[in-house]
């Protein structure tokens, strides 16, 4: 290949032929328009669309996305199917007269048939040949795809067979150009609504939202839709509703259903101040909440934009796909070319005709071409039900590879809220300044410690200035005035402060119960200590278990003491347990794994072991509830069910058999296929429904994704 000569990227079809970079969406299919788009004026404002076949389908069905395309290939296979088989009867009665060449009326006859079976074909061709015609010879180029072999094999056959008519030649295969241009549609409209099904999860999300709201307006309740909610305005929200926007609570109380993004059923009881989410079920409380987000940044909708960016990233499994499809679709016309003139040279035109054909129609580079996106994007939608936001089609392949999963222990293998079991300080300004401090804290720890001081009511308004997060040490910042820092032993050393021997005493005996000592430092020593109690989560032991029987190699990377990992390793059995690591060092182990030539996952909150999730190959954050955007993360579990680990590994490992199987069947079928083909032993019409039951059984595999 000529150096800089850039290979033209794989196309999506739907009516049209769109290149998938860019961000504006067609109105219509929702694919990516890359040129310039076309405009036409719908309920008074103008929409973008990626050509004129969306356009007339929206008008014909009123109804948007890859379902209403599907309507529309089912209607046109109806109109095709209905007229393809009065030319298939009548052609049948012609070719039985060749049984009666003596008869002139018979042989009148059936030169009257022919201008009959052109009249019925011609429909055919134009309502469903001219757009895949059109798809073939866009923009003033010959596009090597699906649609340039459909096109050759029957406008090849068409225009023979007009020709025959009006010659008063035999050679009539109006039969075969409409009945492979019916199976063709046919097979459109199960690969458009197989996408359509895929991505149904997100027309399922999007109805969870109520389409009108109450509006709290100059005093007035008004009814709004949900597309006009503006920042700021207050919304009336009553028991059974579900949630319109996100907003702050600034009246009522009582429990909202938020299973939806964490995957928890128990209600969570909500009062002024806390935050409601859009798409969650108000269960029993009168709420008034004030709008605090545009509408684009509403949990829901980021959830939308979220799949939506996950659906055009592309594994490497499916560039390989696309670049077989792309140089598979030359080499095919250069064999049917060369079959045509072999043929042409023993048996004439006609049988080489029939050959070149049957070639053309018997190879399915469709199976390639969504054999891998199709399993891709069940999949992916799949594992979203879950409560398992896997960031891109790449991820998802590659933790399929995964051979060695490390977990943080605080807060992912052992509960995430603990309890502060006690805590001791030299005063009580000191307890109000460090629960200041820990509030400003995203850490599972800080969190327990100020619902210790809530339920202790330590006032906590203070000035925290300077606030600073040492990874896997502790926090420090400046409370009114005063510099405290919290966190570790080695926190403490590390900045010189001297712990006294009544401190370290509290320290021992915490360590000996398996609990997490935790000081306080100010002013160059340590004066104050806050003991933490956790336990493993219930499930621990059985997904240790389970990873255990896939193979996968289980370790656990802490910053705790030692005393805590000997109780991990005899509570759920594993030996790979490296306590008391500074953050440096839990990156090393991880790259040394690497080095093994091992696929690498590691499992935390994604807050406080940030740097360790993004130096795994695949970063598993656990509890993210609607924090989405946790960059460290290339899967965020929505809640902090343990389970969804092993279940995420063995959905990723369906899909990757899948989409293997679907590789597999494209290559025998298309090296028998073409075989028997350029052997004569195809008819056209037989390849065509070959072709079509080799896409359906590519579907019906991809399908088998949502069994695992």
């Amino acid at each position: 290949m000529a150096e800089g000569k850039k290979i033209p990227k794989p196309v999506m079809e739907c009516e049209c032929t769109t290149d998938i970079t860019e961000a504006k969406e067609c109105f219509q299919c929702g694919i990516p328009i890359t040129g310039k788009p076309l405009k036409y004026k719908i309920d008074g404002q103008y929409q973008d669309f990626c050509c004129f076949g969306c356009y007339l389908i929206y008008k014909t069905t009123g109804v948007r996305g890859e379902e209403s395309t599907a309507v529309a290939f089912l209607g046109k296979f109806g109109f095709g199917y209905f007229f393809a088989m009065l030319v298939f009867m009548l052609s049948t009665y012609m070719y039985g007269a060749h049984l009666t060449p003596d008869d002139p009326e018979a042989q009148a006859f059936v030169g009257f048939i022919k201008y009959i079976i052109l009249i019925l074909a011609t429909p055919v061709m134009l309502l469903l040949g001219v757009p895949i015609l059109r798809n073939a010879l866009s923009d003033g180029r010959i596009n090597l795809n699906t649609d340039t072999l459909i096109v050759l094999g029957s406008f090849s056959a068409y225009f023979l067979s007009v020709y025959s008519v009006f010659t008063g030649k035999h050679s009539v295969y109006f039969e075969t150009a409409t009945m492979i241009l019916v199976l063709m549609t046919f097979g459109r409209y199960i690969e458009t609504s197989s996408r359509a099904k895929a991505s149904n999860f997100m027309k399922e999300l999007l109805k969870l939202s109520p389409e009108k709201a109450t509006v709290i307006r100059d005093g007035r309740e008004v009814e709004v839709n949900r597309d006009d909610i503006k920042v700021g305005d207050i919304v009336k929200i009553v028991p059974g509703e579900k949630i319109p926007a996100d907003g702050i609570v600034i009246e009522g109380q009582g429990h909202v259903d938020e299973s939806l993004l964490t995957g928890e059923t128990k209600p969570v009881p909500k009062k002024a101040g806390d935050e409601l989410y859009t798409g969650t079920t108000n269960i029993d409380g009168a709420f008034k909440i004030k709008v605090n987000k545009p509408a684009e940044d509403w949990t829901l909708n980021r959830f939308i934009q979220i799949m939506k960016e996950i659906r055009a990233t592309k594994a490497p499994i499916n560039r390989v796909a696309d670049t077989i499809a792309y140089y598979f679709l030359p080499v095919i016309v250069t064999i049917a070319f060369s079959a045509g003139i072999y043929w042409y040279l023993q048996e004439g035109f006609e049988k080489a005709l029939i050959v070149f054909m049957s070639v053309l129609l018997i190879s399915c580079p469709c199976a390639f071409s969504i054999g891998a996106p199709l399993a891709l994007w069940i999949g992916l939608s799949e594992a979203m039900r879950e409560g398992i936001i896997i960031k891109g089609a790449d991820v998802l392949e590659k933790l399929s590879t995964v051979k060695t999963v490390f977990f943080d222990k605080t807060g992912t293998i052992t509960d995430r809220n603990m309890v502060v079991s006690q805590a001791v300080f030299e005063n009580d300004e000191l307890l109000k300044k460090a629960c200041c401090l820990e509030n400003n804290s995203e850490h599972p720890l800080a969190k327990s410690f100020v619902s210790f001081c809530v339920k202790k009511e330590v006032k906590s308004q203070c000035d925290v200035e300077d606030f600073r997060v040492h990874f896997g040490y502790g926090i420090e910042g400046v409370v009114d005035g005063e510099k405290i820092l919290i966190g570790s032993r080695a926190f403490m050393e590390k900045n010189g402060i001297k712990i006294p021997e009544q401190f370290e005493k509290l320290e021992k005996q915490a360590e000996e119960k398996g609990e997490i000592p935790v000081f306080v430092g100010t002013k160059g020593s340590v004066k104050g200590i806050i003991v933490f109690t956790q336990s493993i989560r219930k499930e621990a032991p059985k997904v240790m278990e389970v990873l255990k029987k896939l193979k996968i190699k289980v370790g656990v990377l802490t910053g705790d003491t030692s005393y805590f990992a000997k109780i991990l390793k005899e509570k759920l059995g594993i030996s790979n347990v490296r306590a008391e690591l500074l953050p440096h060092e839990k990156l090393k182990a991880i790259e040394e794994e690497k080095a093994k030539g091992r696929t690498v996952a590691m499992v935390g909150d994604g807050i406080n072991d940030a740097p360790a999730l993004a130096q795994a190959d695949i970063g598993i954050a656990m509890g993210c509830g609607t924090d989405l955007t946790r960059e460290s993360a290339n899967i965020s579990l929505l809640s902090d069910d343990l389970r969804k680990v092993p279940l995420s590994i063995l959905l990723a490992k369906k899909v990757k058999k899948v989409i293997y199987t679907n590789m597999f069947w494209a290559f025998i079928y298309n090296v028998i296929g073409i075989g028997l083909a350029v052997m004569g032993k195809l008819t056209p019409i037989f390849a065509a429904l070959a072709m079509v039951l080799s896409s359906a059984f590519v579907i019906a595999n991809s399908v088998r994704v949502k069994n695992w």
